[in-house]
C-alpha cells in the first residue's frame, strides 16, 4: 500500500519540475520513486551538501534546494534519544510520533521522519564517539500531514540504512 502512495504522490510534483531529481539522496542510492515526491516543482536543483565523503566521521549532514529553497535538510550524528535533537526547534512533539516499521527504531511526524541505531565508533583515544548514531530528516513536500507522513515513512528506514553503511561503526551492536 505505502509504495502505491507514494507512486501516486510523486506524480503531482514532477509535472511543475524543469530539473531531473538528485541521483542519490543525500549520497544514498535509493529508487527515486521513494524520494521523488520530496522535490517540487522548479527550475534547479542543488546538492549543497552530501552525506558522501567524510568516510572516518560519524557525523554528517545534507542540504539539498529546489531554486534557493531549503527542501531536504537530514543530520546524522551522535544522539542516544530522538529528544536530544531538540523536538521543539523541529516543530514536533513526542506525543505526536508515529512509529515507522523497519529494521530499525524509527519515527515520523509530518514534514520530519528520525531513526538510531547502536553504532559504537571509536575517537583517537580509544573511547567511543558516539555508541549511537541517530538520523533527523526534515522535508518541506510533500506539504499535507498525511502524505508528508506516508513518503517520509517510506523514506528513513532505507535512508538511515544507508547512512550506516557510511559510518564506521564498529559493530552495529
Amino acid at each position: 500500500m505505502l509504495g502505491a502512495a507514494v507512486l501516486v504522490a510523486g506524480c503531482g510534483g514532477s509535472a511543475d519540475r524543469e530539473y531531473s531529481l538528485p541521483e542519490t539522496l543525500c549520497g544514498v542510492e535509493l529508487e527515486e520513486e521513494l524520494y521523488d515526491s520530496l522535490f517540487p516543482g522548479g527550475t534547479d536543483v542543488h546538492v549543497v551538501r552530501s552525506f558522501e565523503g567524510g568516510a572516518l566521521q560519524a557525523a554528517r549532514y545534507c542540504e539539498i534546494t529546489v531554486d534557493d529553497e531549503v527542501i531536504v535538510r537530514a543530520d546524522a550524528e551522535g544522539r542516544d534519544t530522538f529528544e536530544e535533537f531538540g523536538l521543539d526547534s523541529l516543530g514536533v512533539e513526542m506525543a505526536d510520533a508515529e512509529p515507522v516499521e523497519g529494521e530499525h527504531e524509527a519515527l515520523v511526524w509530518p514534514g520530519v521522519a528520525m531513526a538510531k541505531a547502536p553504532c559504537a565508533v571509536t575517537g583517537a583515544e580509544g573511547h567511543n564517539t558516539i555508541d549511537t548514531l541517530a538520523l533527523v530528516l526534515e522535508a518541506e513536500h510533500p506539504g499535507g500531514d498525511d502524505e508528508s507522513r506516508e513518503v517520509l515513512a517510506g523514506v528513513i528506514q532505507p535512508l538511515f540504512a544507508g547512512v550506516l553503511d557510511m559510518t564506521p561503526c564498529e559493530e552495529h551492536a
